[in-house]
């Protein structure tokens, strides 16, 4: 009797090995999940902030274009007398859980656009974000924005706004590119 004991013993600790083992892995593959779908809901929120920053700059009063001064102006724009809204609210950061976002500076002025603040590494790039070469612009005199470093890794480098000249670029097409070859 003394024997089956000592066996069922090592039967209930080896069985309580592979318990842990299976799940630890569903822990890692339930934090796989829960991040993906973190990034998939600032992609997201990154396209909606990038529509507000286009649609202020583009109902900007006749000839005078203009980038919102801080995120509060995409809430209520104070350039028309009845309220114009270009976002409801300030998200959340589904990463953080806070409406933290760091203000890129627009180079006339205001702010084009707006970085992720969050610590780590994303496990895929941003689908659409501003180009490193918009990013980073000083701050004119008067801005309420502060000079945003232009970095290359982690989840700094998502950042949504809008670039007039990089849409205008794109949609200028290079007749050098489309000419047939000969």
């Amino acid at each position: 009797m003394k024997r089956q004991r000592g066996f069922n013993y090592i039967g209930i600790l080896i069985l309580l090995a592979i318990l842990g083992a299976v799940a630890a892995k569903t822990m890692e593959f339930a934090s796989t999940v829960a991040q993906r779908n973190a990034e998939a809901e600032l992609q997201a929120l990154g396209d909606e902030f990038s529509r507000a920053f286009r649609h202020f700059y583009e109902q900007s009063p006749q000839g005078a274009p203009a980038f919102p001064r801080d995120l509060r102006e995409l809430l209520r724009d104070p350039r028309f007398p009845g309220t114009v809204r270009h976002l409801r609210r300030i998200p959340r950061n589904p990463l953080t859980g806070r409406a933290d976002w760091a203000p890129i500076p627009a180079p006339g002025g205001g702010i084009m656009g707006v970085a992720v603040i969050a610590d780590g590494e994303p496990m895929r790039k941003p689908q659409r974000t501003l180009a490193p070469a918009t990013v980073g612009a000083p701050t004119p005199p008067g801005a309420i924005a502060p000079q945003v470093p232009a970095q290359t890794g982690g989840y700094s480098a998502w950042r949504f706004g809008y670039d007039p000249a990089a849409a205008k670029a794109a949609a200028v097409p290079n007749p050098a590119a489309s000419a047939p070859v000969q």
